[in-house]
């Protein structure tokens, strides 16, 4: 079974010795003279058309074209909240009905990355992200043509499938471009990007929606999958076979298509599912799936009823409350990848070995800034007085995205870290379990909040998070204890 054995072996231990990292002789004067350093993992090649060997201006161009895509999927979804009421109006029907254009997204973009990423074993990275950003850019135009709910249903759906590569791209290219000591810190960029999506999305996209009209809130999203497009057709190909398989890719119309060695197999398409094994990535997954759920979404989702209707807020009004979660994602993002990347090293020094568990010490500062800013965010909300604006449920959405991204950066970089060898398939699952989650979500935030009240039900999520978190102690603790070294 495909990566099997590799999990079986990277559960046994997760310690790295803080040595060199040797190659062969002939390697060495080229590797140095290039990087300054021989202690590097993964160790490159004398290639320079080898990725780890590209220069930085070039690795970094390649993570922002992976992070604006990852940033487009989720945008593309939550763009058109300031539009359901004007597509329930054209479409007739009720409006709970146009928050399906978003649901349905939500979904697809969690499942159909199964399909793409043994194509993209087969046939490299560029050839599929070139297709699919203009197939998207196609399917988007089909959006502001369409003239009826159904077709509208299956333009939105078909746009999803073509995005969906990139919302599990983000953590393989940092994999394949960038040696350990830097992923923390390089996931953060495309997490960021993915988590600054939907409140991006409704604050651009209201002020679209209100002065030019929802067909051209579709013909921004194409003039953005297009802008993906020409992106990838002036990139590289990240895909880099080593070892055995080293020099046998061919390459086709003028270099655009890549075709390795690997042969597609059925069960490659569920294959990640097996990552579930692994009780680190398992857990991981579960705890930043909860948090994305109850943070970014509930908040973005729930902003245009909760307070656009509490403090009588049109589409633009409800688009500005969401500066409050971009300026969070920032500040979150400072604090977790480069933040997580300082501190491994220096937990690396003092100890003379590299335990990947010792990141997992970052992420407990997430979990409470979620848990205090939910609660600030529902409880001032509901206590707020009708029609009066108030800034403190903001403070609360603010604390609650520094820690969402928190979390994100450091659970994302901890579930690779367990096998970097398996980052496809990781990457694959974690983002399987998010979109499955948060896709639930909204189909009970409403009752929730009509029983419970705003304050109740963020304080019952606010809890869950909580609990959450507890689940991340407890392998942090395992692990620890497992490699035999001291919690401290």
């Amino acid at each position: 079974m495909p990566h099997q054995e590799d999990i079986e072996k990277s559960a046994i231990s997760n310690v790295e010795e803080l040595s060199e990292f040797p190659s062969p002789p002939e390697e060495n004067d080229y590797i140095l003279k290039r990087h300054g350093t021989l202690k590097l993992n993964p160790m490159p090649t004398n290639d320079p058309n080898d990725p780890l060997n590209w220069s930085e201006l070039k690795k970094f161009y390649h993570l922002f074209l992976v992070a604006y895509m990852c940033m487009c999927g989720t945008y593309f979804g939550s763009g058109i909240i300031g539009s359901y009421a004007s597509l329930a109006m054209e479409y007739k029907t009720p409006l709970p009905d146009a928050s399906y254009f978003t649901s349905v997204q939500i979904v697809i973009l969690g499942t159909f990355p199964f399909f793409w990423f043994p194509i993209m074993s087969m046939y490299g990275r560029k050839p599929v992200m070139v297709f699919c950003a203009l197939a998207a850019t196609g399917f988007n135009i089909g959006c502001g043509f369409a003239k009826t709910y159904g077709a509208q249903m299956a333009m939105r759906a078909l746009v999803s499938v073509f995005i969906a590569p990139s919302m599990a791209l983000g953590n393989i290219v940092v994999t394949e471009l960038f040696f350990n000591h830097q992923r923390g810190s390089r996931n953060g960029v495309w997490t960021m990007m993915m988590t600054m999506g939907p409140c991006l999305g409704p604050l651009i996209m209201a002020f679209v929606e209100q002065r030019a009209g929802t067909k051209w809130v579709f013909f921004v999203f194409a003039f953005m999958s297009f802008a993906g497009f020409l992106g990838w057709l002036f990139a590289s190909e990240t895909l880099y076979l080593r070892g055995e398989d080293h020099g046998k890719e061919k390459r086709y119309f003028f270099g655009l298509i890549t075709r390795t060695t690997h042969n597609l197999k059925l069960i490659e398409f569920i294959e990640p599912l097996f990552q579930a094994k692994d009780y680190r990535v398992s857990v991981a997954s579960a705890a930043y799936a909860m948090v994305c759920c109850y943070s970014s979404v509930l908040i973005s989702v729930e902003m245009p009823q909760v307070m656009g209707q509490k403090f009588h807020l049109d589409a633009q009004g409800v688009g500005l409350q969401f500066i409050s979660i971009i300026i969070g994602t920032l500040i979150g993002e400072l604090l977790a990848g480069p933040l997580s990347d300082f501190w491994m090293k220096w937990r690396s020094r003092k100890r003379g070995l590299r335990i990947i568990e010792d990141r997992l010490w970052i992420s407990y500062n997430g979990f409470i800034c979620v848990v205090f800013g939910l609660i600030i965010w529902g409880v001032r909300t509901q206590q707020a007085k009708e029609g009066v604006w108030n800034v403190t449920p903001l403070i609360g959405a603010a604390f609650a995205s520094v820690g969402a991204q928190i979390v994100t950066t450091v659970l994302i970089t901890f579930s690779i870290d367990t096998n970097p060898q398996a980052s496809v398939s990781i990457g694959l699952f974690v983002n399987m379990v998010r979109q499955v989650w948060t896709f639930i979500g909204p189909f009970y935030f409403p009752p929730m909040f009509d029983t419970l009240g705003v304050g109740g039900a963020c304080g019952l999520m606010a809890g869950l998070t909580g609990f959450s978190g507890l689940w991340v102690v407890i392998i942090h603790i395992i692990g620890i204890r497992r490699n035999g070294v001291s919690l401290l």
